[in-house]
């Protein structure tokens, strides 16, 4: 066996090895599967702030080496999400009302780190918004700063919300057996088979699990999402963050491959409700040196779920 056909089979062992793994932390009961295998960690958890790690791994880096952009916007909206939580006196649920992100053009290399703070409640509103501020790092780089407002809202009936909390070094135990998952999980499992099988024929195996299916069109882009357990919330929405990820991949395939992007905006409609979503994104802007990029993401009965602003920064010559 040569070197390239080892180096690819260790990898392949490890990204399924998070796999299972992830599969395992989400039989209890937490956040969802997609937290479970970027192996997220609450470090922090008070009334003041949440700090969330994301170790690095083959399993959520892109072709290039960086994190996954949908990884990072899982990250930050999480982070973001537990600040407020930490802040409440008992456990409620939260809905994501607005995020924004700006990048600062760091590479999103190594383990990353959100750490998010509390700034209080909207004072004029209906309903009980909390706000929250969040920077993401990666050593000594910081990768992104933002902030989001999430609507306060009580559990379904007889609902307890979990706990979150750190997550361990090391998982004991063997790892679990394909003959020994659910419906739900053996879908996860052929699905983390077929990622696998794409990597042969290039990308990265999160692109591959994700399947933004992006095509470009005049002045934009069109992409679609399945939904399913690979990247659902507890009660069958996709997660806030892959919709983020979802519309920024529409925008970037919008626009020729050297654009950045530098800055991202979303409001959030309804839940991700429906067995496929889909997202067209308008280039509304293109300069010499910017560019910005209009999306929107419906799911059943073509309902808006999310509507994005991204900005794009020409790279240095």
């Amino acid at each position: 066996m040569n070197a390239a056909i080892a180096s690819n089979t260790r990898t392949r062992q490890e990204i399924l090895e998070r796999v299972l793994r992830g599969i395992e932390r989400n039989r209890t009961p937490g956040y969802h599967f997609a937290g479970n295998l970027l192996a997220l960690s609450f470090d922090r958890l008070d009334e003041q702030q949440a700090i969330v790690t994301m170790p690095a791994g083959a399993h959520c880096t892109d072709r290039d080496g960086q994190a996954n952009m949908a990884a990072l916007c899982i990250l930050a909206d999480i982070a973001l999400a537990s600040a407020v939580r930490g802040a409440l006196k008992r456990g409620m649920r939260l809905a994501t009302v607005n995020l924004q992100l700006q990048l600062t053009g760091a590479r999103r290399a190594g383990d990353l780190t959100a750490q998010a703070d509390f700034n209080g409640y909207y004072r004029e509103g209906a309903a009980q918004q909390g706000l929250s501020r969040v920077s993401v790092r990666s050593n000594e780089d910081e990768i992104c700063f933002g902030n989001g407002a999430f609507m306060v809202l009580e559990p379904p009936p007889g609902f307890k919300l979990p706990p979150m909390l750190p997550m361990p070094e090391s998982t004991p135990g063997p790892l679990l057996k394909p003959e020994g998952l659910s419906a739900a999980e053996t879908r996860i499992y052929r699905q983390t088979q077929a990622a696998l099988d794409e990597m042969d024929s290039g990308g990265s195996f999160i692109e591959h699990l994700w399947r933004f299916r992006t095509r470009k069109n005049s002045g934009g882009a069109s992409a679609s999402l399945a939904n399913g357990a690979h990247v659902g919330n507890r009660v069958g929405h996709v997660q806030g963050g892959i919709l983020l990820g979802l519309a920024e991949a529409a925008a970037r395939a919008a626009l020729p491959a050297h654009w950045k992007l530098s800055a991202l905006t979303a409001c959030y409609l309804s839940p991700g409700e429906g067995t496929t979503l889909s997202a067209r994104a308008k280039i509304v802007h293109q300069g010499s040196r910017t560019a910005v990029v209009h999306g929107v993401i419906t799911g059943v009965n073509r309902r808006r779920v999310l509507e994005t602003v991204a900005t794009y920064a020409a790279p240095a010559r």
